[in-house]
């Protein structure tokens, strides 16, 4: 069988980690890289010797048909590139999130659903292997009770670097806490959500900088989320309870399970790259015809994601 031909649009820190990602799998070759900056772009192709090197998306597209795109231009862009290569039909993963709000994203579904495109969102933490073994672990007893969702960063110096627009200094949210608010989601079944109570507020800043939320699914789970960014550092962890089986995830780099008078460390070395299982998991749908399902996020699953992302902030107290 022929290697599967992916594209990559975007070619900063996020881009060049997917290239990495697609360039370690067997039956993939990288046939392309797509940057406004050429300097960017030249960079990315010379470290995994790619030879499809664009300024623009649509010559990209045009010249080399590839088999997938993936993008991962800068957060508040992912949804307005991503729309037009779903609309042609190709396949594609785009990055996290997969537009500033689930209206934008409801865009990209539509657009995949009329076209027959493969869409897959860059929710990679669905695929690390800790929470992979650890949800195994506590779903042998029985299902998840409660989950405990927490990202937190500095928003003093996000605002000091001048790296991100007013769009998303303001919808924080959306660009990291994303993240756990869809991994409690997963974790929770990915069923659907039955009550969100929210409290967002601006405190040391102009921006939204404190969020948090009690969440109950339709499934019973219960979940608290909370993104910070009056902190002075980044820190990223989570509570998953069952039936007499606790799991303390931190980092995503190790955690403790507590079952049975028992304490189980689990690290992450050793267990592999969660951007490269997603990777893999992209490719084979593409291979194998096959649509994409759990555990990645397809589009239904992002709307979903989006709309309690918004239920949160629907409880700003300005």
């Amino acid at each position: 069988m022929r290697n599967i031909r992916i594209a990559v649009v975007g070619c900063g820190g996020r881009g060049r980690g997917h290239v990495s990602a697609f360039a370690g799998l067997e039956g993939v070759e990288l046939a392309a890289v797509c940057d406004l900056d050429e300097g960017l772009r030249g960079a990315a192709a010379d470290e995994m010797d790619v030879q499809g090197r664009y300024g623009n998306v649509d010559e990209m597209l045009d010249a080399e048909a590839p088999d997938g795109v993936v993008v991962a231009v800068p957060a508040h862009l992912n949804g307005r590139v991503a729309l037009p290569i779903l609309e042609r039909g190709f396949h594609t993963l785009v990055e996290k999130p997969p537009g500033m709000s689930a209206a934008e994203t409801v865009s990209l579904r539509d657009a995949a659903a009329r076209t027959g495109a493969k869409a897959m969102v860059g929710w990679q933490r669905r695929f690390h292997p800790i929470i992979v073994e650890v949800r195994e672990m506590i779903e042998a007893r029985g299902p998840v009770t409660q989950i405990v969702g927490e990202f937190h960063k500095s928003i003093t110096q996000l605002a000091q670097t001048g790296r991100f627009p007013e769009e998303v200094m303001d919808n924080m949210i959306f660009e990291t806490p994303i993240h756990s608010i869809d991994l409690v989601r997963a974790i929770a079944g990915s069923c659907d959500v039955a009550e969100v109570h929210g409290i967002v507020r601006r405190t040391i800043s102009p921006y939204k900088d404190v969020h948090a939320a009690l969440v109950l699914f339709e499934n019973g789970c219960v979940a608290q989320i909370t993104a910070n960014y009056t902190t002075d550092a980044r820190l990223q962890r989570y509570e998953i309870h069952g039936r007499n089986i606790s799991a303390y995830v931190e980092g995503i780099t190790e955690a403790d399970v507590v079952a049975d008078g028992d304490r189980i460390r689990l690290t992450a070395d050793g267990r592999g790259s969660d951007t490269t299982a997603q990777a893999r998991f992209f490719v084979d749908c593409i291979k194998e015809d096959r649509p994409v399902g759990l555990p990645a996020a397809n589009l239904d699953e992002a709307v979903k994601t989006m709309e309690l992302a918004e239920a949160i902030l629907a409880g700003l107290r300005d």
